[in-house]
């Protein structure tokens, strides 16, 4: 039997590993001729593995036993050409040329802003002006320098923090404030309102109260309802030609298909995080920030995270210095160079990314085939929430531990594949048929036959969105951030640069708003207006969990943070609309006007000043939020009815109308400790 010849060649630490010659038919000599390039990192122990094959009908046979060769010795812009013996009289003879990488340029190494968000900020700034001196009258700014940024944070809260921002919108808008801002940043359920108004194709040439309108129409009915077996067919397919192609998956692309086709499905085309760009580009509007955290499958979010935050512009680690382009997110990266680009990814996986918190309950849902019985009927507090992930998220065993994984993405030279994704095809999994569609038991069966081909689904690390990482290959010197506390340094350590994958989860498992986005020094915030739909067990209870983990944070991180004197202003005010925190020994600390999702003064007045008089006035404006009895609010709530999105949307709509005098108030107060500064440094 003449033999079919190929090589296989490996280098574990490089990204591109594996690799292997065409196979030469009925050759006993072949002539391979072929050329192949890794990138290596110096630092790291670099070993050729070389094995000799012969192709078969049903089994390649490995011709003799792989040959390893340590690439350390070979010399920079030396050729070194080397035989491979393999059984005594096959030999495979193999040209090596160490070559030195140009200096890598598809990362960008730094804390400060990136040149396009400080163009934006530039070009914002006019905006600004106007619209405070529109605001204040008087008390507005005179000079450019006198303007304070603003910012708007919303917090997490699943559909209620969307469907409760969308009304915020609509107040800030009337008011004149959101013209005011210079950026507006969300976590998990707030991201979804943001990425839904900045894709929309007409804005910011709309009012926001559009995009509200649409929304209220897409979430009467449950993204659950998507989770049919064609649907399921439809996008394991998809998700499949994703792995295919050398992505690491999860049930993060899974729910972000829901989230996305049920919050975005008018429209026409799939968003891209970039194509905000376009809606920013005059500086007409704020700044969108989105944002995650890196966590480790084998450490708890407790012990470990890093805020990762995205943009129109960027994605990136803010304490590391290290950004990408929005459109090399999820591409693989060594070293900082980018070594394999992959088409940017549709908004809905990072929406799926951003309130990944969620997935659990995929999981859950997919393993049983059916919707869980009271899924939706879940209301714990935040501080509950996030102990019962904590708990899903870190109580297995390491069994998924990537770091012992070998690369599992397929790669391919010349458009054949060198590692095979597990098989997947037709014949697996037969396209349901219409009358299969409301089979209970269908449902189940697919997603099972999916999650033994794929089993990182079944695992802990499946939880999380999953993505190359691309720190992957640096060194800390990259990271420009100073490293002198204990903290900082203990977190510097246990920074994975050798990782192959990084995970990605909602922020809320840390705390439930982004902050950590808008007090970064770069951006200098002076006022943050935050708006908070963290869950709490009973509507009397104190608001200010998040605010005070948000706190201390900014303390260990060595960030201005106003001090929060909660207890004082529950005991002198109870529970109001709104509350101010400021530091008045520092003019230049943010001063924060927090928002709390509490029903107040709406349930006696429809706008602020206006008594309601009907009964049925009455009855819209009298609910419960927290306490409702049929659950109408909870974070597990993915749809509801026009009467529950209006009175949900009306009442924090209201709670910030009712803020405007205030609002006006702290601005110009910002316009004056600007002055000041100015006026300060000139004597100096």
């Amino acid at each position: 039997d003449t033999p079919d010849p190929y090589v296989k060649l490996y280098i574990q630490n490089a990204p591109n590993g594996r690799t292997k010659t065409q196979f030469i038919s009925n050759d006993p000599n072949p002539v391979w001729n072929e050329e192949f390039k890794f990138l290596i990192d110096k630092e790291l122990e670099n070993v050729l593995h070389i094995t000799l094959m012969d192709a078969d009908t049903f089994s390649d046979d490995v011709v003799g036993k792989t040959q390893i060769f340590p690439l350390d010795g070979l010399e920079i812009d030396r050729i070194c050409r080397k035989t491979f013996v393999f059984r005594k009289k096959s030999e495979v003879d193999i040209t090596l040329e160490l070559r030195k990488c140009e200096d890598p340029r598809d990362l960008r190494y730094s804390v400060e802003l990136c040149q396009e968000e400080i163009d934006f900020r530039e070009n914002r700034k006019p905006f600004l002006f106007q619209a405070m001196k529109k605001l204040l009258g008087p008390r507005g700014p005179a000079r450019m320098d006198e303007l304070p940024t603003v910012g708007i944070v919303g917090s997490g809260g699943g559909f209620r923090a969307m469907v409760g921002l969308s009304g915020v919108f609509c107040a800030l808008k009337d008011m004149g404030v959101l013209d005011c801002a210079m950026y507006a940043a969300g976590l998990s359920g707030s991201t979804w309102y943001l990425s839904a108004l900045y894709s929309h194709p007409k804005f910011p040439y709309i009012h926001p109260k559009i995009v509200m309108q649409q929304l209220r129409h897409n979430v009467q009915y449950s993204w659950i309802r998507l989770l049919t077996p064609s649907w399921l067919y439809k996008h394991i397919k998809i998700i499949h030609e994703k792995k295919v192609r050398g992505q690491p998956i999860s049930f993060t692309d899974f729910f972000g298909y829901l989230v996305g086709e049920t919050i975005l499905r008018d429209r026409k085309t799939i968003p891209k995080l970039s194509d905000q760009r376009v809606a920013v580009r005059y500086g007409n509007v704020p700044l969108p920030l989105y944002t995650c955290v890196q966590v480790k499958n084998d450490v708890s979010a407790k012990s470990y995270n890093e805020w990762v935050e995205f943009s129109p512009y960027e994605v990136g680690m803010a304490k590391y210095g290290t950004f990408m382009k929005a459109e090399h997110f999820g591409s693989k990266f060594f070293c900082g160079q980018l070594h394999t680009q992959y088409p940017e990814p549709p908004l809905e996986y990072l929406q799926g990314i951003w309130g990944s918190a969620f997935t659990v309950l995929l999981q859950r849902l997919l393993s049983e085939g059916q919707v869980p019985s009271a899924i939706e009927k879940v209301r714990p507090s935040s501080s509950v929430m996030r102990e019962d992930l904590h708990q899903i998220l870190y109580s297995e065993n390491q069994d998924d531990d990537e770091e012992s994984d070998s690369e599992e993405e397929e790669q391919s030279v010349d458009g054949h594949h060198i590692k095979e994704a597990p098989v997947f095809d037709d014949n697996d999994m037969e396209e349901p048929k219409e009358e299969d569609h409301n089979d209970p038991g269908l449902l189940g069966r697919i997603a099972q036959r999916f999650m033994n081909k794929f089993p990182v689904l079944q695992t802990r690390s499946g939880r999380a969105g999953r993505v190359h990482n691309f720190l992957r290959g640096l060194g800390l010197a990259f990271a420009p951030v100073p490293l002198e506390s204990e903290d900082v340094t203990d977190a510097a350590d246990q920074l994975s640069v050798k990782s192959k994958r990084i995970f990605l989860a909602d922020s809320g498992l840390v705390f439930n708003s982004p902050y950590p986005l808008l007090i970064r020094p770069q951006r200098g915030c002076d006022v943050l207006l935050s708006f908070d739909f963290s869950s709490r067990e009973r509507e009397i209870e104190m608001p200010f969990e998040e605010l005070l983990l948000a706190e201390e944070w900014a303390r260990k991180n060595r960030l201005k943070f106003p001090p929060i004197n909660a207890k004082e202003q529950y005991e002198e005010h109870g529970l109001k609309e709104f509350y101010v925190f400021s530091d008045p020994n520092d003019p230049e600390c943010p001063v924060v006007i927090h928002f709390v999702l509490m029903n107040g003064s709406f349930k006696d007045y429809s706008r602020p000043g206006v008594p309601r008089k009907t009964s049925s006035e009455k009855e819209f404006g009298t609910f419960a939020v927290f306490e409702d009895p049929d659950d109408h609010y909870s974070t597990f709530n993915f749809h509801y009815s026009h009467n529950s999105f209006d009175r949900l949307s009306q009442l924090m709509e209201f709670n910030t109308l009712l803020a405007e005098e205030t609002i006006k108030d702290v601005i110009a107060d910002g316009v004056r400790r600007k002055r000041q500064l100015n006026a300060m440094k000139s004597s100096t």
